[in-house]
């Protein structure tokens, strides 16, 4: 019995290192990418939504006075999952910043997408489409 349970031990403990979740990618504002865009605070943290919507990312809490989303992609066949939080903070009256930073569940998962850039380029799409 102690046999079996040594490896499983380790396989356990080997499979938890590293993991990342929501609240890791929440504590990690002002380690992430940072763009301003040329529109309100309200523009923004609407096109945001839609832009996490578009990527099919699954927001999981939003405080829109602190000003951050949560959102996660569950385990797909390339990837254990992506934890993702997007942070809008306003600057000016027409100038809104967003930071994204993007964390794999497992950190040994290679193959796990990083949605930075692609998070930062469906808002600016989201905010020219709401100026049509």
């Amino acid at each position: 019995m102690k046999k079996i349970i040594a490896p499983i031990l380790l396989v356990s403990v080997l499979l938890t290192q590293g993991c990342s979740t929501l609240a890791d990618a929440r504590k990690a504002e002002g380690e992430g990418v940072k763009r301003v865009y040329p529109a309100s605070f309200e523009k923004t943290w609407n096109a945001s939504n839609s832009a996490l919507d578009k990527l099919k990312l699954e927001i999981a809490s939003e405080n829109r006075e602190k000003g951050y989303i949560l959102a996660q992609r569950g385990i797909t066949f390339g990837s254990y999952g992506e934890n993702v939080a997007v942070f809008v903070k306003k600057q000016t009256e027409a100038e809104t910043q967003v930071e994204v930073v993007s964390k794999k569940s497992m950190a040994t998962n290679i193959f796990a997408p990083d949605w930075t850039e692609d998070v930062l380029n469906e808002i600016g799409i989201a905010l020219k489409n709401q100026s049509k």
